[in-house]
């Protein structure tokens, strides 16, 4: 208050209110920064997970690294975003495709998606169904009514490559006659063809420059994330906190909350805790009084 008087005195008033707005500005650049900065270890986390779990469909923590490298740029290509195609990867890989096949098949259902209109969601039920007819081992009605009711003419893809005609073609799969691999290459191809184009063409609209920018940010955003958690150390600490609430909440369950706080929080931080308790109710009641 002091300062405030002096300023007002020396400087005048529009000098003090200058003051108190770059107080305001910084104060709210730090709240800016420190949410970024949260955001940004919130992401590094998330890639993290996907990479591990990458490594986990795929054997090797090579394979994973170079796979979440193209998949990413695939994204920043793409109008769609890197946490839906890493989605479609995972399911597509644990149906037991190869990994050098899955960048080819999410262009093709990317493609399909984007010329339908159908976006990431539609990207999901596509792949489910393709992945369900590889589980199967073969081309059965289910799948190809899940991709008919999507958009993609799917018994029409078959028919032409199987060279019959599509009663044929629905007589022969009832049959369990066609195996998963020939319909599934039927699929790729027809989407393919029928398709070519559709995310280049939507990337070029609004709402795909809006995603290739989230993607690009997204990115730099998880690079700055990675150097938050390394120079702080935070997988350690944040392992130590889970560990000591892990104890704390068996030492409720079995001792107590006394007990439990008595044997395991600091007694100054107890006391804090009681001062910060106090001072919110005192200021609390009057206003529920007021209310």
């Amino acid at each position: 208050e002091s300062t405030k008087r002096a300023l007002r005195k020396g400087l005048g008033s529009d000098a003090l209110a200058a003051s108190e707005g770059i107080d305001t500005g910084l104060a709210g650049a730090v709240a800016a920064l420190g949410a970024f900065g949260a955001a940004s270890v919130k992401l590094a986390g998330d890639m993290e997970a996907s990479r591990k779990a990458l490594t986990t469909l795929l054997g090797d923590a090579q394979k994973a690294e170079e796979m979440l490298a193209d998949l990413s740029s695939f994204a920043a290509d793409t109008p769609f975003e890197l946490p839906g195609l890493l989605a479609a990867t995972k399911k597509l890989l644990a149906f037991g495709f190869a990994s050098q096949d899955i960048i080819p098949m999410l262009a093709s259902i990317g493609d399909a998606a984007a010329m339908l209109g159908i976006g990431e969601e539609g990207i999901s039920r596509l792949t489910n169904a393709i992945g369900q007819m590889q589980a199967k081992g073969k081309v059965s009605a289910e799948e190809m009514m899940q991709l008919a009711e999507a958009g993609v003419p799917a018994w029409k893809f078959l028919a032409e490559a199987i060279g019959t005609d599509i009663p044929t073609a629905m007589k022969m799969a009832e049959k369990g006659a066609i195996d998963s691999t020939t319909g599934i290459n039927a699929l790729l191809m027809g989407m393919q063809s029928k398709f070519q184009g559709g995310m280049e063409a939507i990337s070029k609209t609004i709402p795909g420059l809006l995603s290739t920018i989230k993607d690009n940010v997204r990115m730099v955003m998880v690079e700055i994330g990675d150097s938050i958690a390394k120079n702080l150390n935070l997988n350690e600490k944040l392992q130590e906190i889970a560990d000591w609430l892990t104890q704390f909440a068996l030492a409720v369950k079995t001792l107590g909350i006394k007990e439990a706080l008595q044997g395991m929080v600091p007694p100054e931080l107890i006391a804090s805790v009681f001062v910060l308790s106090g001072a919110l109710l005192g200021a609390a009641i009057p206003a529920m009084i007021a209310f």
